[in-house]
């Protein structure tokens, strides 16, 4: 199917690595032009950059600390100016913390709030204040989780920023709609990323428990990869295919959520 993304710009914030990379790289194969973000890693983002590129699309490094307001302007600023517009915002940026409510260090929780939630504020501010004064419409596609519905024990400052992501998606939709502006979310299940690589491939005993623990949670029984997202994403990013959908918490999770009996 042609989603009609050529031609299109695409800003992927946090996209050095795991699923911004997969992202990047898909929208790219769809014929936009990417913007690829992070915030200091200038090999990885620029590995990202060649491999689009010798793939035969385009695409732009801008490293950019998203948690600043004054350096997402001046990002976006330079994306205009190269490219004239941002087309479709991936708010993707984001770090993990795990520690309990109770012991986490305060910088450490607002480290996380201020690259989770107040990053994908600022980007969705910046940019959708340029897509309002463009006047020609636009996706923004925010990446959630499912622990933003689902608390889990150890990692309070990441599921309360998903959480908060997840609303600020749906006011955020809410207001842009009369501009022609949708805003939906992805919210990921567990997904195979160099974060917890190790974890999938070990074979120590505590590590194998854990690991079959997680999938008998899975309906669809594997471990996500961030192709899986990749593609939800795409598909939200798209004035065609998507043209109707706007508030929307999309879970790619293999049926998490669902909640159903544990596979035995």
């Amino acid at each position: 199917m042609d989603l009609h993304l050529n031609g299109k710009v695409a800003l992927v914030t946090g996209a050095g690595r795991g699923i911004g990379r997969g992202i990047a790289l898909r929208l790219a194969q769809e014929g936009a032009t990417v913007i690829v973000n992070d915030l200091a890693d200038e090999v990885a983002v620029e590995a990202v950059v060649s491999r689009i590129e010798q793939a035969g699309g385009r695409a732009m490094a801008a490293l950019a600390d998203v948690g600043s307001h004054d350096a997402v302007q001046r990002m976006v600023d330079r994306v205009v100016a190269a490219h004239g517009a941002v087309d479709i915002l991936v708010n993707n940026a984001g770090i993990v913390s795990r520690k309990s409510i109770l012991e986490v260090p305060l910088d450490e929780w607002e480290r996380v709030m201020r690259t989770n939630f107040s990053g994908c504020f600022n980007c969705s501010r910046i940019v959708g204040q340029h897509m309002v004064a463009r006047g020609a419409g636009g996706r923004i596609v925010n990446i959630s989780s499912i622990h933003g519905r689902l608390a889990k024990a150890d990692m309070g400052p990441y599921c309360a920023s998903k959480a908060a992501i997840d609303m600020l998606t749906k006011q955020l939709a809410v207001e842009l709609a009369p501009h022609a502006i949708a805003v939906n979310a992805v919210a990921c299940g567990t997904i195979s990323t160099e974060i917890n690589i190790p974890l999938y491939k070990s074979t120590a005993p505590a590590d194998i428990m854990l690991r079959e623990a997680v999938l008998k949670r899975v309906p669809a029984g594997r471990i996500g990869e961030p192709e899986d997202i990749a593609s939800a994403v795409a598909f939200m990013a798209s004035a065609e295919a998507a043209r109707y959908v706007t508030g929307t918490i999309l879970y790619v999770d293999g049926g998490y959520t669902a909640e159903g009996t544990p596979r035995v």
